[in-house]
């Protein structure tokens, strides 16, 4: 009877882990992949060592602008609204997450500014891919304010889905401002951490920019022209984690041109902007934290959890079956006795 008992228990609690392995892959893992409403990814550092660039600088009442040479550094801030993804409502609510983003270009020499940006954009939680949201804005213009409406975000751009597999995505160009295919070309490791390497080849074209800002750009460097267009070609480079999703490394490789219909061409810029080796070490400790964490309730317990289960499982069956009272044979009833016949 006791062996019976036994056996019950240690199948009951097999069979409890077993369900257990199940809930942590396929119901709990899915919970936790998707990014976090509050969450606040760390700055961003780019730095592009001898670059090409034009720079405006106001000189007293006189506006200066000119091609420059030098080192750039990039840095872009991102602020989470949590109050803005709480209004959501409909298909976004609870699924997206509404970002403040700033960007600041900079001469590494002296700090002054080159180019500053401002954007947001709504992402869901689990692609990262931008969603369809009223208030995506953007805008670069000193003291104008971030227009709701004044773009529309499409496609991946600050992350890669949770589980990130090894085919093409649609990636944002800021310049084109659309989404353009970014193929996947290798794995690779980035600081010991194994990562996909993604590859978006933007070949030249016509770059639709403000007609008066172009029109600025060739009163100063072709002022004989009657028309232009600024020429646009980049080649983008992605190191993404896949398991969550995180873009470790990146590479900017961009070239842009101010082409007069008087056959002039002037390189407004011409850079390679690239993570610094501290933005890159802190992304990958980041992402390797949520790779380890996200391995070990989606894969790695979950087998423990379930081999454990069966073994319990199996265990119970057999001391439950060596636990029962074993058959008894039928005992042969004893042949009746007759009486000795009389002499």
């Amino acid at each position: 009877m006791m062996k019976r008992v036994v056996g019950s228990v240690l199948f009951g609690a097999g069979l409890f882990l077993v369900v257990l392995a199940v809930a942590l892959a396929f119901v709990v893992t899915p919970r936790v992949s998707k990014m976090p409403l509050d969450l606040e990814p760390p700055d961003t550092v780019l730095s592009a060592p001898n670059a090409t660039f034009v720079q405006a600088k106001r000189t007293g009442d006189e506006l200066e602008i000119g091609v420059q040479r030098g080192d750039l550094t990039a840095i872009n801030g991102i602020k989470p609204d949590v109050e803005a993804a709480a209004k959501l409502t409909g298909d976004l609510a609870d699924k997206t997450v509404v970002w403040t983003v700033y960007q600041a270009i900079k001469r590494s020499d002296n700090d002054e500014l080159i180019n500053a940006s401002q954007s947001r954009i709504a992402m869901d939680r689990e692609s990262g891919a931008a969603v369809d949201w009223d208030g995506q804005c953007y805008t670069d213009g000193d003291g104008e304010p971030c227009e709701p409406g004044s773009i529309s975000y499409d496609g991946q751009l600050y992350a890669f889905p949770f589980g990130t597999e090894k085919k093409t995505y649609e990636y944002f160009d800021s310049t084109l401002k659309r989404p353009l295919p970014i193929q996947y070309q290798a794995t690779e490791k980035v600081e010991g951490l194994t990562v996909y390497k993604f590859v978006q080849e933007v070949p030249e074209q016509r770059a639709n920019m403000d007609a008066e800002l172009v029109d600025g750009l060739l009163g100063v460097f072709a002022p004989n022209a009657t028309d232009g267009e600024i020429r646009y070609r980049t080649t983008r480079t992605l190191w993404v984690e896949p398991v969550t999703g995180s873009i470790v490394d990146y590479q900017d490789a961009q070239h842009r041109e101010l082409v007069a219909d008087t056959g002039e061409r002037t390189v407004l810029i011409d850079a390679v902007f690239r993570y610094t080796p501290e933005t890159r070490g802190t992304i990958v400790d980041k992402a390797s934290d949520g790779r380890s964490m996200l391995m070990a309730i989606g894969r790695y317990v979950p087998i423990g959890l379930a081999v454990l289960g069966l073994i319990l499982m199996v265990l119970g069956y057999l001391v439950a079956r060596g636990g029962r009272a074993p058959a008894r044979e039928p005992v042969a009833e004893a042949a009746p006795r007759h009486a000795s016949s009389p002499a």
